[in-house]
């Protein structure tokens, strides 16, 4: 059988297939537009830090790249899942400073976490993940697709 050139999931009873991966894109799209405008209005300790991610394939695995910089790699908590990835951190303040000594803050500080939906379905206990200069890496194997269920039946005829 011939691997289709888009990417296609299946899983919990869903066919994903072009269409629906632009939907996700989508949504993912809005929502990042939406928490880049929000950023500007609510205040950092209302809203959540955002992570900027790529998402491509590569040799056989789907790579998720995150930017995070400022946070430690020991803050920071994976999660993979046959279609998904969940990013959780804490970013801490790099010092101490007395609130009523502060100009201006625009740096985030708290909890960040993101779900990345993932194009395909992944090996989740083969992932592996470095973290170098604030970039986190995961590199995750493509499960490889399985032949369609069913049964074949033979066709009987009247001679």
């Amino acid at each position: 059988m011939k691997r289709p050139e888009l990417p296609e999931r299946r899983g919990r009873g869903l066919w994903w297939n072009p269409w629906m991966m632009g939907i996700d894109r989508l949504q993912e799209e809005i929502s990042r537009v939406f928490d880049d405008f929000a950023s500007r209005f609510v205040p950092p300790v209302l809203g959540g830090g955002a992570v900027s991610v790529d998402v491509y394939r590569k040799d056989g695995n789907v790579i998720v790249e995150a930017e995070m910089p400022g946070i430690d790699p020991r803050d920071v908590d994976i999660k993979v899942y046959e279609d998904k990835v969940l990013l959780r951190a804490e970013k801490g303040a790099s010092r101490e400073v007395e609130s009523e000594d502060v100009i201006r803050s625009e740096r985030y500080y708290g909890k960040i976490s993101r779900v990345i939906s993932l194009p395909v379905e992944v090996i989740p206990e083969k992932a592996k993940a470095k973290f170098k200069n604030g970039l986190l890496t995961i590199a995750i194997p493509e499960k490889e697709p399985e032949e369609e269920g069913g049964y074949r039946i033979n066709i009987e005829t009247e001679d």
